[in-house]
């Protein structure tokens, strides 16, 4: 069968949306089935896979079958090839080895969030080791949402091996990859450059690429941010594009942006609920028989997509909370709730500093792990002039969660670019009075503004992964007109410094993952012959929260340890000694 360009296109988008489709139903499912008692099975993975194959046909039911089934296939090399490969590499990183892959490791066993402390599930109900009733990541694991760690259990239990579950970040990326490259190349018919351009920009940033290969969450919630933003513009603009395909892709994000942290339940809810408002105030003006409409098809999607978002997959989280705490975001806010940590981290020199001047200072500053837990010698920030960096500097962005300066060593350029880039969009739809076009970026640009100047963490990248719409919006603006030589210019400016400022980053973390695999690697292997070679072993764990690395212990079958609070051994293990 000869494919068409146009059907290479198709085959992108819709092997994107089969993938979100596939991570949604695994969520989906898996939490109603927790309700019934029935936890995670090797089951889980392949009858969801069958269910997610027969709901994409039926979805596309209209369009050409043939279409439907490769992308359905490609969807799947995608995610097994994904899995694979993560399932070769260690995740290094403290949060990925304690509260991680212990709630991950608990659901694989049989741990049932919906009815279950993870702190109460031991050996006797089918866990590894006895969880530490000391170890203070069980109240994150009970409290926090789950989505990523019910992905990841999902996978784990099917593979057999734990680190086969972190591959959500890239499947989400290539998801927003597909469904906004062929959104801009064949609904909007730009060119293959700009597209190209802007879809790779769009999912390739320092928060995404420094999470690939590990337990981290705040690539993932990026994805999830960007795509709601996306659907709500496409919504926005009323064009003849496929309202119930852009409808699922908002819905899903928002469930994604709620389950996978907390601060995405403020995220998504404040954006949407602006476009919705936006959205009532534009069917007014068309008249009240517009209004009832749109009014009534909104008002129900979205009473829907929270209730399922809150209620069936978040019950873990947000429901159980208010049920037994009396607030949704335990242990954040409410009754004995736990410091912040955000403000608790973030450089003393912060203190008298506010919120605008913290963000500012950021932004120029060099990227760096500045904080009362990273600097002994009272380190602060320091400032650097743009478009200057050092090795020195671009090595540290292997931390996943760099503190200052997060967006990358080039990323100051590209702020000031997209801020006098803002203010020139702003004048020309002001000035041509595209309504239509500036409300709908006034409202992502004025919510960007209230959150970063109303919410702590604005210093930490990973905390304002919004705010990456703003260049984003800029770069497709210049990209967008052909007709104007200086837009296309200044885009392709714009362009190069944000693939440079990327692409250091990258470089230095896949150097980074592949040292700091290597050295896990050869600690396990002598570890698990140095177990073959005797008939007991016992072990000390580094620290007592990363008990979630023992699940690797599991997975190469190591069983004959036994963790003691002092040992006589000094041999370097696994987030251990033995």
């Amino acid at each position: 069968m000869k494919i068409e360009k146009e059907q290479i296109i198709q085959v992108i988008k819709k092997s994107s949306i089969f993938l979100l489709l596939e991570i949604i139903a695994i969520l989906l499912i898996t939490t109603l089935l927790f309700f019934v008692g029935v936890t995670v099975t090797p089951w889980h993975l392949p009858i969801i896979t069958i269910l997610a194959i027969a709901g994409m046909m039926l979805f596309y039911k209209k369009d050409n079958w043939k279409i439907n089934a490769i992308a359905i296939v490609i969807g799947l090399i995608i995610f097994s090839g994904v899995t694979w490969v993560e399932g070769k590499i260690y995740d290094s990183t403290a949060d990925g080895n304690t509260y991680h892959k212990l709630a991950i490791g608990s659901m694989k066993n049989g741990w049932n969030p919906a009815y279950q402390d993870s702190k109460d599930f031991k050996k006797e109900n089918g866990n590894v080791f006895d969880t530490s009733e000391e170890n203070i990541n069980t109240l994150w694991i009970d409290h926090y949402a789950k989505a990523t760690e019910i992905y990841a259990a999902v996978v784990y239990d099917f593979t057999g091996n734990i680190e086969c579950g972190k591959g959500y970040t890239i499947l989400l990326m290539y998801v927003a990859f597909g469904i906004v490259f062929s959104y801009l190349y064949q609904d909007q018919k730009r060119s293959l450059l700009t597209s190209l351009a802007v879809s790779i920009l769009l999912v390739f940033n320092a928060i995404t690429v420094v999470q690939v290969f590990n337990y981290y969450v705040d690539g993932a919630l990026m994805i999830s941010i960007l795509l709601i933003l996306y659907a709500c513009i496409v919504e926005s603009r009323q064009e003849k594009t496929n309202q119930k395909e852009n409808l699922f892709i908002l819905a899903s994000n928002v469930l994604l942006c709620i389950n996978i942290k907390f601060t995405g339940l403020a995220f998504a809810a404040i954006f949407c609920f602006v476009f919705f408002v936006y959205w009532l105030i534009k069917a007014y003006r068309e008249g009240k028989e517009q209004f009832i409409k749109t009014a009534k098809t909104y008002t129900i999607f979205y009473t829907v997509t929270v209730l399922v978002s809150i209620g069936i997959v978040g019950y873990s989280s947000y429901t159980r909370n208010m049920i037994d705490h009396g607030h949704p975001l335990y242990p954040l806010n409410g009754e004995g709730h736990v410091e912040n940590m955000v403000v608790k981290e973030q450089p003393t020199s912060f203190v008298d500093k506010n919120h605008l001047e913290i963000f500012l200072i950021s932004m120029f500053s060099k990227g760096v792990n500045v904080s009362p837990t990273y600097s002994t010698e009272n380190v602060q920030p320091t400032l650097k002039i743009p478009f200057t960096t050092s090795l020195e500097e671009i090595q540290n962005y292997s931390i996943p969660d760099i503190r200052v300066g997060g967006f990358g060593p080039l990323f100051s350029v590209v702020f000031i670019l997209s801020i006098i880039g803002t203010i020139y969009i702003i004048v020309r739809f002001i000035k041509n009075k595209q309504w239509n076009l500036l409300i709908p970026y006034l409202l992502i640009l004025v919510v960007t503004a209230f959150l970063i100047l109303l919410l702590d963490g604005n210093y930490w990248a990973r905390y304002i992964p919004y705010f990456y719409a703003v260049p984003i919006l800029v770069l497709t603006y210049f990209l967008w007109d052909k007709d104007k030589k200086i837009h296309s210019i200044l885009g392709i400016i714009m362009a190069i410094i944000m693939f440079v400022n990327v692409s250091m980053v990258s470089y230095t973390i896949i150097k980074s993952t592949k040292n700091t695999d290597a050295y896990i690697g050869k600690r396990v292997n002598d570890f698990i012959q140095y177990c073959h070679d005797n008939e007991k072993v016992d072990i000390k764990l580094d620290h007592i929260g990363v008990q979630g690395a023992l699940y690797n212990l599991d997975d190469k079958g190591i069983k004959n340890y036994e963790v003691k609070e002092e040992i006589t051994g000094e041999r370097e293990g696994y987030f251990f000694k033995y």
